[in-house]
């Protein structure tokens, strides 16, 4: 009984940290009630697990003797104690720290806690889904009402949403897509393909009103793939993945000349090729400011913290990778890096031996790392919990992968 009060705990994690509804009152003197909520659950499933330890149970990397999630365990302590130290040399308020904090103990959790304690990928998978799907009705109803349009001179009339943000928004509700796919592919239960296949539609409405070219072009490379890798590494789901086809298609098709009369269809025809990678994603101008800061330029090894000062630079680096090494410096950066390169990795194993939880979760991974190319979820608390449920369903995969 022990075992599943922890595994509904966690399954309540990943809801909490994977639904971006930013209503009123959801931060306490700057604080994501969320995240702090996700921390003491994550604490109450710790205790739950140390309290009723048998011993028998192990974690993976005790009993196999493979020190890959024992280098992933230290990787995220490091990264923790990096990001601390950062925050503090530069006298910055602690509580900056909280949704990375919280991210990356759901992480280590996933990591650490024995087999036993945790939840299936499917069920993680279904809880994400869930989040996505409580997310999508309350941002249709804004949409809806004609609320959350962003109104500046600049972008004026792109969907914003509940997160106040159109990039990070598309970005989520890609996201959030593709894991729906994968559930219609290998998830063995009608009800939840049903699910999932419902929370998809409205999904990609409000990508589209985003108006954002990144999130739209990666889904359009990042979803063929997909479909190409499941229909020829799990023959058993190619019904599935016929039906999902041929209904995209038919989509398509149909909607092909309403969606060419949209501002979008202009935005996504206006994108220069052939220039550099800056250009080509329209970050040349803000990426050449950010990098010629003094700031950045002495930044050294521990960063500037994690309090980003955004008034007094006036803009985002647009980048996660940029703002890592601003914030937490190389040694930030280098943590972050590795424990991502680690576990792609094991998912690209994962996928040679045909286990679709690795499947699954390379599709979101890769799509998330590459779309913070360009812009970044550190921005907002809730985007960065979304960003560590994403590494944590990988590790969760892994650990399918390696125990199966």
């Amino acid at each position: 009984m022990a075992s599943v009060s922890v595994k509904y705990k966690l399954v309540l994690i990943f809801v909490l940290n994977a639904c971006l509804l930013v209503v009123a009152n959801r931060q306490i003197a700057g604080i994501d009630i969320a995240a702090l909520l996700s921390m003491l659950t994550a604490g109450l499933a710790a205790f739950g697990v140390t309290s009723n330890r048998r011993p028998a149970d192990t974690t993976i990397t005790s009993s196999s003797g493979n020190r890959y999630f024992d280098i992933v365990t230290y990787l995220l302590v490091g990264f923790v104690v990096f990001a601390t130290i950062s925050t503090m040399a530069n006298s910055q308020r602690l509580t900056t720290l909280v949704p990375w904090v919280n991210g990356a103990a759901v992480a280590l959790l996933v990591a650490r806690l024995p087999s036993s304690y945790l939840p299936s990928f499917a069920n993680a998978r279904r809880a994400v889904i869930v989040a996505g799907g409580l997310t999508v009705i309350y941002d249709l109803y804004l949409l809806a009402a004609g609320k959350a349009l962003n109104t500046g001179p600049f972008n004026a009339g792109r969907f914003v949403g509940s997160l106040g943000d159109y990039e990070l928004l598309a970005e989520f509700y890609g996201a959030i897509i593709l894991l729906g796919l994968t559930a219609i592919f290998f998830d063995r239960s009608r009800i939840w393909r049903a699910t999932s296949g419902i929370v998809i539609v409205p999904s990609f409405l409000i990508l589209l009103a985003t108006q954002s070219r990144g999130p739209i072009l990666l889904l359009c490379v990042v979803a063929p793939v997909l479909i190409l890798i499941s229909a020829f590494q799990f023959r058993e789901a190619a019904g599935k993945i016929f039906a999902v086809v041929a209904g995209l298609a038919l989509a398509f098709g149909v909607f092909m000349g309403t969606l060419s009369a949209t501002p979008l269809f202009e935005r996504l025809s206006s994108i220069q090729l052939g220039g550099s990678i800056e250009s080509t994603l329209n970050r040349a101008s803000v990426w050449d400011y950010f990098t010629q800061l003094p700031q950045f330029v002495n930044t050294g090894i521990l960063g500037n913290g994690f309090e980003f000062p955004y008034d007094a630079i006036g803009t985002f680096p647009h980048s996660l990778y940029l703002w890592l090494l601003w914030s937490g410096g190389l040694i930030s950066l280098t943590s972050f890096g590795l424990l991502v390169s680690i576990l792609l990795c094991k998912l690209m194993r994962g996928i040679f031996l045909r286990h679709s939880a690795s499947l699954s979760a390379a599709a979101i991974f890769v799509f998330m790392l590459l779309d913070e190319v360009k812009i970044e979820a550190a921005r907002t608390s809730p985007t960065v919990g979304f960003l560590w449920v994403v590494l944590s369903l990988a590790i969760l995969a892994s650990r399918e992968q390696r125990e199966s």
